[in-house]
């Protein structure tokens, strides 16, 4: 028996699904961010987890939802039109979300939370995301940038 490993990206199903990752992705990634700066800004108590001097970070939170989120999926394998595969594909995002807010940690393997590296990851795998959902119309939109310019450098450079 063998696999249908083709991804159907295009289909407006998987859309809406990247597009709910998407949303409870970027809405994380600001909920985490807004209450870091708050607890730094003394606005909140400091609730972080700190196990023998060492302070957690979320996106250790973020990589066990992925862990246990992925296992879920694969080991259950629920209807695409389930309401827990809705509720799956939201927990999703927010561990993505987590995860790579603070993206520039991993890369560092430093404590520090103000990084630059971490804000281009959120953008990198938000522009991915976008890039799959809408694969058919990006690969489009590419080639007829290509033909225009192709027919601009023909017009250009045309030996008359």
């Amino acid at each position: 028996m063998e696999a249908d490993w083709k991804l159907k990206i295009d289909s407006n199903k998987n859309q809406h699904v990247i597009g709910v990752i998407i949303f409870y992705f970027l809405i994380t990634f600001v909920v985490s961010r807004l209450m870091v700066y708050l607890v730094i800004g003394r606005w909140l108590p400091n609730f972080f987890l700190t196990v023998r001097g060492v302070h957690i970070h979320h996106f250790t939170y973020g990589v066990f939802i992925l862990v246990l989120i992925g296992l879920y999926l694969i080991l259950r394998r629920p209807e695409a039109e389930s309401e827990i595969f809705k509720i799956c594909t939201a927990i999703y995002g927010i561990g993505l979300g987590l995860t790579f807010d603070e993206f520039g940690m991993w890369v560092r393997l430093a404590d520090e939370y103000w990084l630059r590296q971490s804000y281009d990851a959120v953008v990198v795998v938000l522009l991915l995301l976008l890039n799959i959902a809408y694969f058919r119309q990006v690969r489009h939109g590419v080639r007829e940038v290509g033909k225009l310019f192709k027919k601009v450098f023909l017009r250009l450079f045309s030996v008359g």
